[in-house]
């Protein structure tokens, strides 16, 4: 997802969940479903596309990806899609891989 659509989807998901806090006890079961989704599909999902093989502050495995989530969502999860965006795209650089410059 390109960072700008990420930041965007983090925000949404943000105030979404602060809205529905302030209605009640709807937001809150609502918005920790969000959290913990998002947790555990990213935890997933770092395996099936090898983030630890990429140059990135992110680049971890399941477990400390997860353990990032759950303590700094609103920094880790647009990150997180950032770095999936870059990965799927094949514009993020290996960590064995040497920088191509333009001679």
């Amino acid at each position: 997802m390109k960072p700008v659509y990420a930041i965007l989807l983090t925000a949404l998901l943000t105030v979404s969940f602060f809205f529905g806090l302030r209605i009640g006890g709807v937001g809150v079961s609502f918005g920790w479903f969000i959290a913990l989704g998002t947790e555990i599909w990213a935890a997933i999902d770092s395996t099936k596309i090898q983030i630890k093989r990429y140059k990135s502050g992110i680049s971890y495995g399941p477990v400390v990806i997860f353990i990032c989530f759950v303590g700094l969502w609103i920094v880790a999860f647009p990150w997180y899609l950032i770095m999936r965006y870059k990965i799927k795209t094949g514009t993020a650089i290996l960590k064995d891989e040497v920088p191509k410059v333009a001679a």
